[in-house]
């Protein structure tokens, strides 16, 4: 007989409870969508997400349909708005809102842990590749 607040397991390891795999949903695994960087989608839409970038990674000037607020937990980076011409430099505790439709280009200059919040779902358009994006960060 179920008791009220253990959890009980199948063998393979599945929750049998209907309500505890409810509370349990399955979280896709981490994916590289830019070399050295992982992604895991925690929501979608509005879609936020938990990132990783290895020190030295690029991501090229891209730009996203909706807007989207980040907050560096752990690393250093740059940010450069193109259509602002500005950049942000971003340490462990630094929040950054960049609005839909703005292209943006990234440096992590060590290893980074980022929280990032679409305002909606997200997407992502890439207005430069990779070479292309690290040439002109080394200018």
């Amino acid at each position: 007989m179920a008791q009220i607040g253990v959890r009980t397991s199948e063998p393979d390891g599945c929750v049998s409870c209907a309500i505890c795999c409810l509370a349990n949903p399955q979280v896709p695994d981490p994916f590289e969508m830019i070399p050295g960087g992982s992604v895991k989608i925690i929501q979608e839409n509005p879609t936020s997400a938990a990132v990783k970038f290895k020190a030295q990674s690029v991501e090229p000037a891209h730009h996203h349909t909706s807007g989207h607020e980040q907050l560096v937990l752990k690393g250093k980076m740059s940010v450069w708005n193109l259509s602002k011409k500005k950049r942000y430099d971003l340490v462990a505790g630094n929040y950054l809102f960049t609005p839909g439709g703005d292209v943006h280009m990234v440096k992590y200059h060590e290893d980074t842990k980022f929280f990032v919040k679409w305002h909606g779902h997200c997407d992502m358009f890439f207005d430069q590749d990779l070479d292309t994006a690290e040439m002109a960060i080394d200018e």
